[in-house]
């Protein structure tokens, strides 16, 4: 039987209110209403498949582990399974999960396990079920709110560390040390521009988009990258510090 994510709401300071049960079941992927009838459904996030009673219109379903999951898990787990290649997809896919907060730790490996995912994808690099442990033990050594108290965003450290994982880069190494570094300025310059106070969405976002242009010409593989400029579903979670217009991925409402 279906049992019903939480009903989310999500506060300025990133904290995340649980608990309350609705009695609609929306897609937490594509918020329409969820249909009630026993089919197969695949999960979007780990891929297994199994009988359900609900699912989304659209196809989508989650796995009861799935939607219990925390934000470590279900990021691992779904880098792990995905055969995605386009990062900002697979960002927005794990961003909307409930368990993912407005702000928080998370985004730091959020960034790291996607580009090993999207990079292992690109059969360029040998990313294995342990690259994902890895780059959350690193990411993890940077604290919450580092943007403000080291001018280190985590999101941008986590592109240097897949890179780093990736390509097996030292404090010793010469082209693939260069190269972690460059991802990590060119995120943080990146993201400086678009201004604060600070938007781990937006940090990540950017953050990919330099990424996948840094990935494409190093190593000659294509990235494929949406453009989500114009199209944040989540600024109704951070209406206290959303720039708006400022920030190029802002959605504008007629």
């Amino acid at each position: 039987m279906w049992i019903s994510l939480l009903e989310r709401s999500f506060h300025g300071d990133g904290r995340s209110e649980r608990g309350k049960m609705t009695t609609s079941y929306e897609c937490v992927l594509c918020d329409r209403e969820m249909r009630r009838f026993t089919t197969r459904g695949k999960c979007s996030y780990c891929g297994k498949e199994e009988e359900t009673d609900y699912i989304c219109p659209n196809g989508h379903y989650i796995c009861q582990d799935c939607r219990v999951a925390g934000a470590e898990e279900i990021i691992k787990k779904t880098c792990r399974a995905t055969k995605e290649r386009d990062p900002v997809r697979l960002a927005v896919t794990l961003m909307r999960h409930p368990a993912v907060q407005m702000h928080g730790l998370e985004h730091h490996y959020l960034v790291a396990c996607i580009l090993l995912a999207v990079m292992r994808n690109s059969t360029k690099f040998s990313v294995t079920d342990s690259s994902f442990e890895e780059a959350v033990r690193r990411s993890r050594r940077l604290p919450l709110g580092s943007c403000g108290s080291m001018g280190v965003c985590g999101g941008a450290a986590g592109a240097g560390i897949a890179l780093s994982i990736a390509t097996g880069a030292t404090f010793t190494s010469d082209g693939e040390r260069a190269l972690c570094m460059t991802v990590v300025s060119r995120a943080l310059d990146a993201i400086a521009r678009i201004g604060g106070p600070r938007c781990c969405k937006a940090s990540v976002l950017a953050t990919l988009k330099v990424a996948a242009g840094l990935i494409g010409e190093n190593f000659k593989v294509q990235i494929p990258i949406s453009n989500w400029e114009g199209k944040c579903e989540f600024q109704k979670y951070n209406e206290k510090e959303c720039l708006r217009e400022v920030c190029p991925y802002f959605r504008r409402t007629e």
